[in-house]
């Protein structure tokens, strides 16, 4: 079983910010920084969760919007800009892990909208963060806890039941990634640089 997360890792960018500004445009998405800023802050300083820009991102970007366009706005990424934010050593490794018939999971802080059409191209399973929707709209809210630091490991427990026995390889790129990287039996931190 090979475990990878996806922004940094596999891709050079954070594909949520990516995906924001394929869509809604670069200045709309510099506007939503600006706001979330006080919160980035506020959350460096442990004063407001580590989720809380996040949150406040994903109600001003989602809140609302219809899932149908956004969806057909993410396949138009998976084949427009993906394709430009993918590590090319990153990928050889995938390939060898599908030839070689492992199971290859993306556990990802990104969102399913956007990334599990890519993930169904590449033939990998995913574990991600998800949008709440009602109604044909999404709601502007999480539907799951954001899928980062320990709720990697909790995520993928769920997912693949006892670990023990399993021969796991692990791949990220920032601390929040390090408890899934302890769970491996060979872990690789920022391999693709």
């Amino acid at each position: 079983m090979a475990l990878f997360d996806l922004d940094g890792t596999i891709t050079k960018a954070d594909t949520m910010l990516e995906f924001l500004a394929f869509h809604f445009g670069r200045g709309r998405l510099w506007c939503w920084l600006a706001l979330v800023l006080p919160a980035w802050v506020l959350a460096k300083l442990g004063m407001l969760s580590s989720d809380a820009p996040k949150k406040a991102l994903v109600r001003m970007a989602f809140g609302g919007k219809e899932t149908t366009v956004l969806e057909q706005a993410a396949e138009r990424f998976n084949e427009q800009r993906m394709p430009l934010l993918v590590r090319p050593a990153a990928m050889e490794r995938l390939a060898q892990y599908r030839q070689a018939g492992t199971e290859v999971v993306i556990v990802t802080a990104s969102c399913p909208l956007w990334v599990a059409p890519w993930c169904r191209q590449q033939g990998l399973s995913l574990l991600a963060t998800g949008l709440a929707a009602e109604g044909g709209r999404f709601t502007g809210r999480l539907a799951t806890p954001n899928c980062k630091g320990a709720e990697k490991v909790r995520r993928i427990r769920a997912y693949l039941g006892d670990t023990s026995g399993m021969v796991l390889h692990a791949y990220g790129d920032t601390p929040a990634d390090r408890p899934m990287l302890a769970m491996a039996g060979e872990s690789h931190y920022k391999p693709f640089r």
